[in-house]
């Protein structure tokens, strides 16, 4: 109980602007028809020179009914730093990636239709768009079905996702990353769009992918800091 309250303290206006931005995001998502109810969770990773937080939303929540004070602050432990209640159930999948992506600054797990028909049939979506591999990163891989905020499910998305910014976790839902929330979302929309022109093309024909060399043109359009490093090949 001392460790909790020598952890926690009065949020910055930082805090307090990047909890109102998670807000946004989440609500977002239900309105994008990203996500339905209050399944999904949406995290901003927090500047700190010393150590590692996010923002998070919380368990169990309605979005339409919160405020950005119901926003949780915590630490890579999973310690509150701001907020009261639980934070989300998949709360270990968004420290990992954090911690296996120090490019990322917002992660955003998501249960859109299409993107949730890929999560069944298990396939990845081959390198099919342009758009895909410019803001995607390369081919969406199929993360191995895990039990939901397992430690295991957070290592198996860790694995799907790689140095991309979206993948599918088996029998559950969308995960996307971004080097901000917008990024993220966006990100989000690029995904969904991926896996409908996907399914409807494996509907009606053969699936064609893109010419190696149009994967390497479309990189050359990938916008520097999409993810939050400039530096990051993309992998097909």
């Amino acid at each position: 109980m001392t460790n909790n309250k020598r952890q926690r303290t009065r949020p910055t206006r930082l805090h307090q602007a990047i909890r109102a931005d998670v807000l946004h995001t989440a609500q977002e998502l239900v309105a994008c028809g990203l996500t339905v109810g209050n399944s999904g969770n949406v995290s901003a990773r927090v500047p700190e020179a010393d150590r590692l937080l996010l923002a998070i939303t919380p368990h169990a929540r309605y979005y339409d009914t919160l405020t950005p004070e119901d926003i949780i602050v915590v630490d890579e432990a999973g310690q509150p730093v701001a907020g009261q209640g639980l934070p989300s159930s998949e709360l270990l999948l968004h420290i990992a990636l954090y911690r296996a992506r120090p490019d990322v600054g917002a992660v955003i797990h998501s249960h859109p239709v299409m993107a949730s028909v890929i999560a069944v049939t298990g396939r990845p979506i081959p390198l099919i768009l342009e758009d895909q591999v410019i803001y995607l990163g390369g081919q969406i891989e199929v993360a191995p079905y895990a039990m939901t905020g397992s430690a295991e499910l957070a290592q198996a998305a860790v694995n799907a996702l790689g140095e991309r910014n979206a993948c599918v976790l088996a029998h559950h839902g969308a995960l996307c990353v971004g080097r901000d929330l917008r990024a993220a979302l966006c990100a989000c929309r690029y995904l969904e769009k991926a896996a409908q022109v996907f399914l409807l093309a494996a509907w009606t024909g053969p699936v064609n992918v893109l010419p190696p060399e149009a994967v390497k043109a479309a990189r050359a359009f990938s916008p520097k800091g999409w993810s939050g490093s400039e530096k990051r090949e993309l992998v097909v």
